[in-house]
């Protein structure tokens, strides 16, 4: 009985982010559908974990601050304890689990410092009760197991701590999952698509009552996850191949088959997801990632290096705008339904579409 009330408490919470997309059927113009939906973000980003060991809010003055969640009626955000893939030694795992640890007391810090104003959720009663009282409702996520080790069965106590959605992977393979982003170390299809522990991690998700989000995973991971969560999935921030190819994005089938499952995609609001670049544009970023050695992400460079990475590859690209944006929302409702679509801001970590910037 644990189990199924789980699971129904998860499509629950799943289904509330669905009807937050849907039209109001009393709502005349974008304004008034805004105010009567239940608005919700799937995906945003803590900032830097430098400013989060050095104790600074997350929230003042960021893309998703508090006061500009209040005056963009923002009925919940899912903020995403993220780790970025390095070394898979004892070292790097105990690392990303402490970085992680960090970024989900801030997250969770958030609440504790705004009461009036935010809340965290654990469930769709959460957020609708938060709506109704004209707060924010933090659904915590969290995204890639390296921070799990290679036991998945650690991801139990951040659901005891809040967690709610789980991604198994980013860019760069881990012992979970094949990323559709593998850094140059990784091996090609090393997982299969997931290995035994990304399996046994979604089965507990699924116990648990957490969303398992499908982004980031090769085309083979996700079709495994689809088949083996017993509830639906989110693939919270993903942009479409059908509008623009890459590894990251979805293609048709695999937004067909987030339909099948009574699952939602939150199109992203990434400049590089939404906007194709030129074949000469692709090149030129990529000698300028090998230039500063980012070959494993960004693993080894210094914040500067970031930066100045960051700089020369933007000059480089040519951004996307709302327009672009709007045009891959819109593939995917004509594609799958509106009910299975939603708008993912990436905020703290994405972005570069211009007149999208907060």
């Amino acid at each position: 009985m644990k189990r199924n009330n789980a699971l129904l408490g998860r499509t629950a919470l799943f289904a509330l982010s669905v009807a937050a997309f849907s039209w109001p059927a009393n709502a005349q113009t974008p304004e008034q559908i805004h105010k009567q939906a239940i608005v919700i973000d799937p995906h945003v980003d803590v900032v830097a974990t430098a400013k989060v060991k050095a104790g600074t809010t997350i929230d003042a003055g960021t893309q998703i601050d508090v006061a500009k969640l209040k005056k963009g009626q923002v009925d919940a955000i899912f903020p995403s304890v993220f780790v970025e893939q390095s070394a898979r030694t004892p070292e790097g795992y105990a690392a990303a689990r402490k970085e992680a640890d960090a970024k989900l007391a801030a997250i969770l810090d958030i609440a504790a410092k705004h009461p009036n104003d935010v809340v965290i959720a654990r469930s769709a009663a959460d957020v609708e009760k938060a709506a109704a009282a004209g707060k924010t409702a933090i659904v915590v996520s969290f995204l890639n197991a390296y921070a799990l080790g290679k036991d998945p069965t650690a991801l139990k106590a951040f659901y005891d701590n809040g967690v709610r959605v789980f991604g198994l992977v980013h860019a760069g393979n881990n012992d979970f999952a094949d990323s559709s982003r593998p850094h140059a170390r990784d091996k090609a299809g090393e997982n299969h698509g997931l290995s035994a522990a990304g399996k046994q991690a979604i089965a507990l998700a699924n116990d648990l009552g957490i969303l398992v989000d499908v982004s980031q995973l090769t085309t083979e991971g996700f079709n495994q996850a689809i088949a083996l969560s017993r509830a639906p999935v989110i693939a919270s921030h993903s942009g479409v191949s059908g509008v623009v190819k890459s590894a990251r994005n979805l293609t048709d089938a695999e937004l067909d088959a987030i339909k099948a499952n009574n699952g939602v995609v939150g199109i992203v609001a990434f400049s590089s997801y939404l906007k194709q670049q030129t074949p000469e544009v692709e090149a030129a970023v990529k000698a300028v990632r090998q230039k500063y050695g980012a070959v494993n992400g960004y693993e080894g460079l210094t914040q500067a290096q970031r930066d100045a990475l960051g700089k020369e590859t933007a000059a480089l690209q040519v951004r996307a705008s709302v327009d672009d944006f709007a045009a891959s929302i819109d593939y995917a409702v004509k594609r799958i339904g509106i009910d299975h679509v939603a708008i993912s801001s990436d905020f703290n970590h994405g972005g570069g579409v211009t007149g999208f910037e907060d």
